[in-house]
């Protein structure tokens, strides 16, 4: 009656080695300065600012999250170019690092 043995032994060790990897699952979070948050909040806000003053497209549907001045676009448009010229507007927001495009079409 080895197999029970072997595959109790192997399901103890599978599971031991699970429970290591878990344990250490940390999700490690970059803090920010009080001073940080207030400039992403700023820099979102200019941003916001930028495509309500956009003469073509005014983006209702589009939310707007900073971190780090890594801005993060998320919501829906209307077309590929609407996403297009959403990030490209975000590019242009003085300080701006970097544009993380999740816009969505809508359908």
């Amino acid at each position: 009656m080895k197999t029970p043995r072997t595959l109790v032994a192997l399901i103890t060790a599978v599971m031991f080695c699970a429970s290591l990897g878990l344990s250490g699952c940390k999700p490690e979070t970059l803090p920010r300065t009080a001073t940080e948050e207030q400039l992403d909040q700023k820099l979102a806000e200019q941003v916001k600012t930028a495509f309500g003053n956009s003469p073509a497209f005014k983006f209702p549907d589009v939310q707007v999250a900073s971190f780090k001045g890594r801005i993060q676009l998320s919501g829906f448009v209307q077309s590929d170019a609407q996403k297009s010229a959403a990030e490209t507007i975000a590019k242009g927001i003085p300080n701006v690092v970097e544009v993380d495009n999740k816009i969505a079409l809508k359908q």
